[in-house]
């Protein structure tokens, strides 16, 4: 949440702040105008002594004044009760707080946000208890014991502290319940929930990253994924492994549906980050730039975590900290791309602990004769697991280069009902020679230099080594000749095929 030019004066001039977050208090004040009743949620946590900003502070009483009268709470209502007060330009008017309200877009995740404002709150009184402390072992004037007992005052003050946010438990009402589930809301309807953590997994080669891109497109613009309704958000992708693919296939995912993709909220952070020491940087140029994505796709978990996979522990707590730094400060979706291991292909690699810490797993599954990937819901917190989806994986020219050699990228495509899937399969057994037979064919033109053709055919084979795509471009290539489709002379490429 980005905080405006002309805001209240938040900051503090100090080098060194006091724990807070501006993030966190206002996403709690934005969610109880979202829905009134989230106020029964938080009341245990917080108050109004528990904001750092006095805006805030002015805000939540404000807020909770309305509720108490049993009117209700939005930023116009709260806003005329600040002019009242002769208060309003003390928060920075109306205009801040539409602020909030325009960036608070879930009040799923609000006593979370509470939770977190009491956090900081406990360790803003903790440290301003040690610091009496210090003051009080230094009044040489005073009498030893006077110390001691002032001393041992804020000890048990500090301990009070500890015990009412560290091990606080949510004690609800049946009506507060029923609320809190009635407040699910989806990225992707019944498939991907908002505010959560999930994983798409598949094995090398399985066009995981592309299905997952696909995904990500789709919600940056609003259009339903596998036939289900989409929330349109700005959507953050971290391409772990580099980006220097990326935009060809971004570019031949619009192309394939003729879209434009203009001013499309879609961000790249072209690089491997430790998630779980750095991931506080991705969120301060997030928000140096003023994007609240509403989902973040991690592309993949291998590269962004430094952990030992199959440590439980050390999988949890990674899991845990990119619902904290991401889930629950943006209330968006996280997807991670994961690999299978070599042998049990039919779950996660790694620790058993991921199922039990992801709200959501998709599947990615591929025969390896065709072109097509399947999506198999593994697991679902918050719904019914989704029947089976199947995508094509279609070669989209995008030109030449500069030497004139053709340039290519695969497209993910849902095949919406079983006459496409089939149309697709017997497509694939048209071509005679499997999917990657077919997809070299398709980067095929004639003259064109073998280098390139290779390069591209490369590119297809996401998550390969280089040897195993060395063995399947061979493979591909000897089958094209031995079938008369294509000659390589001298190191450039004869298309035989009728028409070429």
């Amino acid at each position: 949440m980005m905080l405006m030019d002309d805001a209240p004066p938040l900051g503090l001039d100090e080098e060194r702040q006091p724990p807070h977050s501006a993030e966190a208090e206002q996403s709690v004040l934005g969610s109880l105008w979202i829905d009134n009743r989230a106020a029964g949620l938080v009341s245990d946590l917080v108050s109004s002594e528990s904001f750092f900003f006095d805006a805030h502070k002015l805000i939540w009483d404000a807020t909770s004044a309305i509720l108490q009268a049993g009117q209700p709470a939005d930023a116009l209502t709260v806003h005329d009760k600040l002019v009242a007060q002769g208060l309003s330009d003390r928060v920075g008017g109306l205009k801040y707080l539409m602020q909030i309200d325009n960036a608070t877009v879930s009040a799923r995740n609000v006593r979370r946000y509470a939770e977190i404002v009491a956090e900081r709150y406990a360790e803003r009184e903790l440290i301003a208890a040690c610091s009496e402390a210090v003051k009080a072992s230094w009044q040489t004037g005073a009498r030893l014991d006077d110390r001691l007992d002032r001393i041992n005052a804020l000890v048990a003050r500090a301990e009070g502290l500890r015990k009412g946010v560290g091990q606080r438990v949510p004690f609800m009402r049946l009506d507060q319940l029923r609320d809190t589930a009635a407040a699910v809301r989806w990225t992707v309807k019944h498939v991907v929930p908002a505010a959560s953590v999930g994983m798409l997994f598949g094995g090398s080669g399985t066009f995981k990253s592309f299905i997952a891109l696909d995904a990500g497109l789709h919600v940056a613009h609003g259009l339903p994924w596998m036939g289900r309704i989409t929330q349109a958000a700005p959507v953050l992708y971290i391409a772990a492994e580099g980006g220097a693919g990326l935009w060809s296939r971004i570019n031949a995912w619009h192309r394939a549906r003729g879209l434009k993709w203009g001013d499309l909220p879609f961000y790249v952070v072209p690089a491997a980050i430790d998630l779980q020491q750095d991931a506080w940087r991705i969120v301060d140029a997030a928000q140096a730039v003023g994007v609240n994505p509403g989902m973040v796709i991690v592309d993949t978990l291998s590269q962004t975590y430094a952990g030992e996979e199959n440590s439980a522990n050390e999988m949890a707590a990674y899991l845990r900290e990119l619902g904290a730094r991401f889930r629950d400060l943006w209330a968006c979706t996280v997807l991670l791309v994961h690999h299978t291991g070599h042998q049990a292909t039919e779950r996660p690699r790694g620790s058993s602990a991921i199922r039990s810490n992801v709200d959501f797993l998709l599947g990615v599954f591929r025969d390896e004769k065709e072109m097509l990937a399947t999506v198999t819901s593994v697991k679902q917190k918050d719904g019914e697991l989704m029947s089976d989806c199947t995508f094509s994986l279609t070669v989209v020219d995008l030109g030449v280069d500069d030497d004139g050699d053709k340039i290519t990228s695969l497209v993910a495509r849902h095949l919406s009902s079983a006459e496409e899937v089939e149309q697709a399969k017997l497509a694939e057994q048209a071509a005679g020679r499997g999917g990657r037979n077919t997809a070299l064919l398709q980067l095929v033109h004639n003259g064109m230099e073998e280098r390139n053709l290779r390069k591209a055919f490369y590119e297809l084979l996401e998550g390969l080594d280089a040897e195993a795509k060395k063995k399947a471009y061979f493979r591909a290539k000897q089958a094209a000749v031995d079938a008369k489709q294509i000659e390589v002379v001298q190191g450039s490429v004869i298309d035989l095929r009728a028409g070429a």
